[in-house]
């Protein structure tokens, strides 16, 4: 990988541009520095992003989608609401790729010391030197407006760098982009149990809580081969080991969380409770029912501690876990977000009430050594709040969306933070429901009228302040 990663530094001396099978989407790759400051370390890697042209007015504007913690994705490029906002305004489109995910790699492994670059600073500066390498030498008008999309951690870097670097964008729209970093992260469980008695029903709520508590009393007495028996466990639940218990509890809430969230649709959690509240003698047979439906495929389960950690603790990038960013999402959790969904910071939700912070400071230190004490990653997610402000960041142009039923939202603005940044929540609907192009059809009322909202937004960030340009 490292003589790989060498020779293409040294190929890419300027941006190389090569077609792929999408019409006018382009693959290109950025050159820029693996540590921005330090002055002694002047190495150099290969940043990837695409390009789609199609529509763009000579000299402007450029639209990006900031790249999340995952390899790039490029679908807004051709399509979407943003794809439509960029031909009507004559936009070029561009989106890049978060550094360590897929193929923009700054290092040869993930080895713990090699994931010192990994982090929002550098990121941020990844996109003001490309960004204004875009304006200067490919779209050749140094005063371009820039306008910025970014969904989850996109959306937190999209949110970040309007603040840091204003100079070099004219307005940021984040689609459901948790921004304040939390580690506890309590009001996102209780936002899934508003979600399951809002769409759901109160019994369906009633049943999973008190299965819960059930399963954690049985867990707490030693009944250890039931629940391995009843679960379908692939290894015996070490009921002394309290971390193979609380794998095993956040296991089971995975499972829920996924089943509400996955398909978008909230009929998913009318379905999941409709079944949770079929006759049977006890909370936890009703939740061990369910379970085993979800897995009837599997022969057995593996829900303990060792089996969690495994998509963690692989450092080579060409490994499965880490094309999908596992590991680097997980460090970026530990070092500058949080986002640990716990069940023991709140009596408001259905999980059960065990799942701790030190659970999660003992992924950490598995994962990344010992030196990430619970201290340190306090200390860590506090600087991202005092720097860019949390859930009060000081910024104008700015637009955030969030769907009503996305339990993410609680960590982004969901009413104005000012006139010029204002907040829609769009009831009914999940993560980022505002992507698409716009269905007069089928969209609800609020849909349409958030997806409005953005689009007349970005034409404002966009003539706001315009002079002609002069030749």
């Amino acid at each position: 990988m490292k003589g790989f990663l060498s020779l293409l530094v040294v190929l890419i001396t300027t941006i190389v541009l090569s077609d792929v099978a999408h019409g006018f989407l382009r693959e290109a790759w950025f050159e820029t520095r693996v540590d921005h400051f330090n002055p002694r370390n002047q190495d150099k890697f290969a940043m990837r992003y695409y390009i789609n042209d199609e529509h763009a007015y000579a000299r402007g504007p450029i639209f990006v989608v900031v790249g999340a913690a995952g390899p790039i994705q490029t679908r807004w490029l051709t399509e979407g609401l943003f794809y439509d906002t960029a031909y009507l305004e004559g936009a070029y489109l561009f989106a890049n790729e978060l550094r360590y995910f897929g193929y923009s790699l700054p290092v040869e492994n993930a080895e713990t010391e090699n994931l010192d670059f990994l982090n929002a600073d550098q990121a941020l500066a990844d996109l003001a030197e490309w960004i204004t390498y875009l304006r200067l030498t490919y779209v050749n008008n140094p005063n371009a407006k820039v306008i910025l999309m970014g969904t989850a951690y996109g959306g937190a870097l999209a949110t970040w760098f309007r603040q840091k670097y204003p100079h070099l964008v004219s307005g940021v729209w984040v689609s459901s982009g948790a921004i304040e970093a939390d580690f506890a992260f309590p009001n996102y469980n209780v936002a899934l149990g508003e979600s399951i008695r809002q769409y759901g029903s109160d019994a369906c709520y009633s049943t999973i809580w008190s299965g819960f508590r059930v399963a954690q009393n049985m867990a707490n007495l030693g009944f250890a081969d039931l629940l391995t028996t009843e679960f379908h466990l692939c290894d015996p639940l070490d009921t002394d080991n309290a971390l193979d218990v609380h794998a095993f509890l956040l296991g089971l809430r995975d499972d829920i969380e996924f089943e509400m969230l996955h398909l978008r649709n909230i009929n998913s959690i009318r379905e999941m409770c409709e079944d949770m509240e079929q006759q049977r003698d006890s909370s936890l047979n009703a939740l061990i029912d369910w379970f085993a439906r979800e897995h009837q495929y599997e022969q057995c389960v593996h829900m303990n501690f060792d089996s969690y950690m495994e998509r963690y603790l692989e450092t080579d990038f060409n490994a499965e876990s880490l094309q999908a960013g596992h590991r680097q999402r997980l460090y970026l959790q530990c070092t500058e977000e949080g986002f640990f969904p716990t069940t023991s910071e709140s009596e408001d939700q259905p999980f059960g009430n065990m799942i701790g912070p030190d659970f999660f400071v003992q992924v950490c230190q598995r994962a990344f050594g010992e030196w990430l004490t619970e201290d340190v990653i306090l200390k860590q997610l506090s600087s991202t709040n005092i720097r860019f402000g949390g859930l009060q960041p000081a910024i104008e142009r700015a637009h955030f969306t969030n769907g009503g039923v996305d339990p993410y939202r609680v960590g982004s603005p969901q009413e104005d933070l000012n006139p010029k940044a204002p907040a829609t929540l769009i009831p009914d609907t999940f993560v980022s429901p505002d992507l698409d192009s716009i269905d007069y059809e089928n969209d609800s009322e609020e849909l349409i009228a958030a997806k409005e909202r953005t689009r007349t937004l970005i034409d404002t960030w966009i003539f706001e302040d315009f002079e002609p340009i002069r030749a």
